[in-house]
């Protein structure tokens, strides 16, 4: 294995460890507190469901339009 490939992938890897510590730590801080937990599980949630009623309009609104002005 060429030395240039060697350490692509061990810039790779240590950037995902990295980047997986940071968050088990952003994780375990928003956890640590009750009402930060809950507010943080509240967003996720509601930009979930949000996120889900878009899809499901647009997918709605792309069965009603013409397809190039042919009726389907």
């Amino acid at each position: 294995m060429e030395t240039k490939q060697l350490a692509v992938y061990l810039i790779i890897a240590g950037a995902v460890i990295l980047a997986l510590k940071f968050i088990t730590e952003i994780i375990s801080f928003i956890l640590s507190d009750f009402f930060l937990g809950l507010g943080a599980i509240l967003v996720v949630g509601g930009a979930a469901m949000l996120a889900l009623k878009f899809f499901k309009e647009n997918r709605d609104d792309a069965d009603d339009e013409p397809f190039r002005g042919i009726k389907q």
